[in-house]
């Protein structure tokens, strides 16, 4: 009897787990296909995930291999790369009109700022999604996105190489950090274009420290051939 009843326990607790992990694939299957499904709608360039793992009781998950291409224009290989970022979804809101994340921790981005007709590729995919503002449509499947916190940290940003002589120069990015984006009512666009609007902000900021690098660069470069050639008259 007593073996029956251990044999009964021990087959639950692999369905159980079986059943979590079904859930769980589910779920990051499902996160995965909406962001690469709307994502590129929403910011007007590709989008790509690696994989999504939300785990059914918590709410908790992690997207890994990120990737947000250039908008059209643009040649640079991306606009934003990251390769892990930690959310955590309300998962009873999944179910309702406004889809809720207490939290995205977004660590070590790459970003490739990229200059080109109108500003930069990053300005251009933050307009694109401000252009498509208002209420929820159904291209975002009518549902509203509520971000409650967003950080960005531990990033990279490089400029693209036409933009300083050939030559490739990367910066740390300065953290980022935002609450209350989107809400009730206005597309998932709200939430992404101020989020975007935060990073381009701060990347605009680096870039110029990387300018006056590589100018500074540059002209002591010729500085130094100046004073080599004087030195050799006298």
């Amino acid at each position: 009897m007593m073996k029956a009843i251990r044999a009964l326990f021990l087959l639950a607790v692999v369905l159980g787990l079986v059943a979590v992990g079904a859930a769980s694939m589910w779920l990051g299957r499902g996160v995965k296909l909406a962001i690469e499904r709307f994502g590129p709608v929403l910011v007007g360039a590709p989008v790509t995930v690696g994989a999504v793992v939300l785990t059914p009781w918590s709410g908790r998950g992690s997207i890994s291999n990120l990737v947000i291409g250039n908008p059209p224009g643009f040649k640079g290989p991306y606009s934003v790369r990251v390769g892990s970022v930690d959310i955590r979804i309300k998962l009873a809101s999944l179910v309702t009109d406004e889809i809720v994340v207490e939290s995205v921790i977004v660590r070590e981005p790459e970003i490739f700022y990229e200059l080109g007709p109108g500003g930069s590729n990053l300005a251009r995919l933050q307009r694109n999604a401000e252009g498509k503002q208002g209420a929820p449509s159904a291209e975002s499947g009518g549902k509203s996105l509520f971000i409650r916190r967003l950080s960005i940290t531990g990033g990279q940003i490089g400029l693209a190489a036409s933009a300083v002589g050939g030559s490739t120069v990367k910066v740390v990015l300065p953290p980022v950090q935002m609450d209350n984006l989107g809400g009730k009512g206005r597309s998932p666009s709200q939430a992404v274009s101020q989020a975007l609007g935060a990073l381009t902000n701060t990347a605009g900021r680096a870039v110029t420290g990387i300018g006056t690098k590589a100018i500074s660069g540059a002209a002591n470069e010729v500085l130094g051939r100046l004073g080599g050639l004087l030195k050799r008259k006298k």
